[in-house]
């Protein structure tokens, strides 16, 4: 004959009705398994932990079911576990962190807690936590365009530094390696990368690069060029510029070191692959072939 633990945990998994599981058990013991499983009902745990605390329940109320009639009622033990289970759930919950990432050639639109936007290019990831709402905080590899809501203070994090604002519009650029740039399209940003602090205002940029510090000004942009499915660089290392291709076509660009600090300035088209490098090669005296539809070679003419 199966014991009341088999039924209990077909009732749990909604395999058996609760008239069932009423004939197995008493209706003190039903009552009390009842609200541990309308406590669980609106929570997701990870199966391992689920397992792990629904075997400590069990033991908690065999234990009781063994002590005299004098004890502390059973109810009691099992609202005490659900009340565990309830602020365990909620912890995991709250502690958890949102991670997104696109892939090559993909956008990703993102609406936060705060109803702040954040846009993020390809071959980008961004991280921040349920409590964000709480604590605006988030970490950047990759690029992405952000639209902020009023309120508190709003910081974005990279391995290069760290952006800080209170209600505005901005771009931020941060590879793997030491590139950092920030655009401010709107309001006012506080940028800080290696000790060095910098207000930005609407129009204003600011590149960290090669330990060296570049600042400009375009007042006519009003979000990135990237929305548009094109990519503008002013005074870029062609290095920069190189990646920024492999993450939108998805392409390995094999290139000699000694240009790899030339700069670029121009428009880069995201829709075809070959106006893109014909655009980038020809006004730096550069020559490409494709060699497969995953490798470019770029040389010297």
């Amino acid at each position: 004959m199966e014991n009341n633990n088999t039924f209990l945990s077909d009732w749990f998994e909604n395999k058996i009705s609760d008239e069932q599981l009423k004939q197995h058990i008493s209706n003190d013991d039903f009552l009390a398994y009842q609200k541990i499983k309308n406590s669980l009902a609106n929570f997701k745990m990870e199966e391992s932990n689920i397992e792990h605390h629904y075997k400590a329940i069990q033991s908690k109320i065999e234990k009781v079911k063994k002590q005299k009639s004098n004890v502390i009622p059973l109810w009691k033990y099992a609202s005490m576990a659900a009340s565990i289970l309830v602020f365990l759930a909620s912890y995991f919950y709250l502690t958890k962190e949102t991670n997104l990432e696109t892939g090559f050639g993909e956008k990703q639109t993102i609406i936060l807690a705060d109803n702040s936007e954040v846009i993020l290019n390809s071959k980008s990831t961004l991280i921040f936590s349920n409590l964000f709402r709480f604590e605006r905080k988030l970490v950047l590899e990759g690029e992405a365009f952000f639209q902020v809501k009023k309120g508190s203070s709003f910081v974005v994090s990279t391995k290069q530094g760290t952006v800080e604002v209170l209600g505005t519009k901005f771009n931020v650029i941060s590879n793997a390696t030491d590139f950092f740039e920030v655009h401010c399209y709107e309001g006012k940003v506080k940028v800080t990368s290696n000790e060095k602090v910098q207000i930005l205002t609407q129009g204003q940029s600011i590149r960290f690069y090669n330990n060296e510090v570049e600042n400009w000004t375009e007042i006519k942009s009003k979000f990135p060029s990237w929305l548009a499915f094109e990519s503008s660089f002013k005074n870029t290392p062609i290095k920069q510029v190189f990646e920024k291709i492999r993450n939108q076509y998805g392409v390995e660009i094999d290139f000699p070191k000694a240009i790899e600090n030339i700069k670029f300035t121009g428009t880069v088209t995201h829709k075809n692959i070959n106006t893109a490098m014909k655009s980038i090669c020809i006004p730096l005296h550069l020559e490409y072939t494709q060699i497969d539809s995953n490798q470019i070679k770029v040389e010297n003419e």
